[in-house]
């Protein structure tokens, strides 16, 4: 489910949905207005997928949670 193979198309994986999170972060938001946005997205739909794709970016090391805000983390 991480990653795309013959059984999981790349829209349906938690990868895609990490990249396609990283697009709506720009500079910063909260959760919430992130969620509000990412939702229309046909790849994410549900809070699940989202919060996935977030815990995936984390982990990463792409994202960080400072002042409130998921910013893209520095490098």
């Amino acid at each position: 489910m991480i990653l795309p193979d013959k059984h999981i198309k790349l829209s349906n994986s938690i990868l895609n949905v990490g990249a396609l999170l990283l697009k709506y972060i720009g500079e910063g938001k909260t959760v919430s207005s992130l969620w509000d946005e990412s939702r229309r997205s046909p790849e994410i739909k549900t809070f699940d997928k989202f919060s996935l794709g977030c815990d995936l970016l984390f982990i990463f090391g792409l994202i960080e949670f400072k002042d409130g805000l998921l910013k893209k983390a520095e490098r």
